[in-house]
């Protein structure tokens, strides 16, 4: 029997969910709750650690993965409130910096306490 698993990602409703539609670029692979930047076509690509937070476009509200010279739509967030915990932001960054350009475009992280608090999620 499967397991319904649900993401968690939204935390309130203080203000409204904005979805945009977007388009993954190219050799990506993109997780639902994952910070993106544009690239110069204007297609969703994953930040690293290089990557400057205040770049950040939005947040995914989709999982992709796309090959060499395919492109795929999908849909990411621009504006809402959002689980701090299930945000996945790229290893080795900043998250305050990262927590302050999100919130320049419209997007709160908001610290939520788990469903299990002691660990056992």
């Amino acid at each position: 029997m499967p397991i319904l698993e649900h993401e968690n990602l939204l935390a309130g409703f203080q203000s409204d969910v904005v979805t945009e539609p977007i388009t993954v670029a190219p050799e990506q692979e993109l997780s639902v709750g994952q910070v993106f930047a544009l690239n110069a076509s204007g297609q969703a690509v994953s930040m690293n650690a290089e990557s400057v937070a205040s770049d950040v476009y939005g947040i995914m509200a989709d999982a992709v993965a796309t090959a060499t010279g395919e492109t795929k739509e999908a849909v990411g967030y621009k504006r809402g409130e959002f689980n701090a915990r299930k945000i996945i932001l790229p290893e080795g960054t900043d998250a305050v910096l990262y927590k302050k350009a999100l919130s320049n475009i419209g997007i709160t992280l908001r610290n939520t306490v788990p469903a299990d608090p002691q660990g056992e999620e």
